[in-house]
Order: structure tokens, then sequence, then C-alpha cells
């Protein structure tokens, strides 16, 4: 399909131009141009309507097919006799190359505002090689030449046991063993006195220092 309409636009195109240019040649030859000269009339004006078609803006293609046929008006109006070669019929047909030419190279130099730009493939993005993170190694897949083992110890020799041992209870102070039978310090005074209660060790400022478990029966419950 597109190339049947692709042939018709250059058949005609064709046609057109080489009907035309023979009027132009005959015009250009009536107003006095040699052989050679008068060739360049219609290859002016057919050029500037090839370049109008081309890019096609509708200003240049009016002004191209105006350009050419005032020409063939002139042409065939002169071969009917209806006019005579005068300054005014010179001047237009004078003036029909140079307008070619000028709207020719300017259709050459710019690009049509109605030409479709060619499309741009956006560029594709670098892609990183995603590093996979090394899998967690845990002990149970630990050969044992690299965790080695941890000697077993008897019982009741763990740290736990060696830190209970190492660290002995609080001792009170008359004043904490008053709180928790809920006497007063002076009674706590006249048990060590009569030797309910006995002194486990002093302070650096003298005063009575208890074991918890040399209490009296009656702060053990």
């Amino acid at each position: 399909m597109n190339d049947s309409r692709a042939w018709i636009r250059r058949a005609s195109t064709a046609a057109g131009l080489a009907y035309t240019a023979i009027a132009e040649y005959e015009l250009a030859r009536r107003l006095g141009a040699q052989v050679p000269i008068a060739v360049m009339l219609p290859v002016s004006i057919d050029c500037y309507v090839v370049a109008a078609l081309k890019w096609f803006r509708p200003f240049d293609v009016a002004l191209s097919l105006a350009l050419m046929g005032a020409a063939q008006v002139a042409a065939h109006a002169l071969d009917a006799g209806v006019v005579e070669v005068d300054l005014t019929l010179v001047t237009v047909v004078s003036l029909l190359v140079p307008v070619a030419l000028w709207r020719t190279h300017a259709l050459a130099r710019h690009t049509p505002r109605d030409a479709t730009p060619p499309a741009t493939v956006p560029p594709v993005p670098e892609q990183t090689p995603t590093v996979q993170p090394p899998a967690a190694v845990t002990l149970d897949r630990v050969g044992e030449q690299d965790a080695p083992e941890t000697p077993e110890l008897p019982p009741g020799t763990d740290q736990d046991t060696e830190d209970a041992e190492a660290s002995p209870p609080a001792l009170l102070t008359s004043k904490d063993v008053a709180e928790l039978f809920g006497v007063d310090p002076s009674t706590v005074r006249s048990w060590v006195h009569s030797g309910r209660l006995e002194v486990h060790d002093k302070d650096a400022r003298g005063h009575n220092l208890f074991h918890p478990d040399n209490l009296p029966q009656e702060a053990r419950t």
C-alpha cells in the first residue's frame, strides 16, 4: 500500500513538472532569453516545487504552486495573443527565479516544523551485578577443627557456682536489722548485749555488722 502511494506521488510530480517546464521554457524564450538561459526558469521553479513538497511546509507549497501557475498563465496568454510583452510582464517573470531561489535555500537550511523528529531509543542503564551475601555460618555447620571443644567442668564447678561462692552476702547494720524486725535500733543493741544477736563484724566506724544467716529466728520468718 505504501509503495503504491509513493509511485502515485512520483508519477504525478513528474507529469506536472514536465508539462509546466515546457510552457516555462517557451515563456523565457518569448521574453528574449537564449536557449541555455531559458532552461534555468523551469529548473529553478521546479526545484522549488519539489523542495516544498518534500519538506511540506504549507506556505512554500502554496507559493511554489503560485509561481508555477503565474508562469503558466503568462506563457499561455502570450501564446494565445491575449497579452503582449511589456515591462510589467517582464518584471513579473524576472522575479520568479529570485523568489524560487530564496525559498528553496530557506527550506534546505531549516528543519520543517511539520517534520516528525526521529525516534530516539532511551539508553539502557547499566546493570550492576548483584552480589549475594555469604551464607551465615552457624556453629552447627563448623567442623570440629574450626570450633574447639570446651572442656566439661565437674558439677558444682561452673562459672556461676564460682561467682556465687566468691560473692559473700551483704552484711546488715543495726538499722537494717531494726527495719527487718520492725523494732527500734536500741532493741537491736539490747539483743546484742543479751547474746540473742551475734555480731559478725564491725565497720570502719566501729558499728556492728550482722550476717543474714545469724539473725534470730524471728527475722527469718
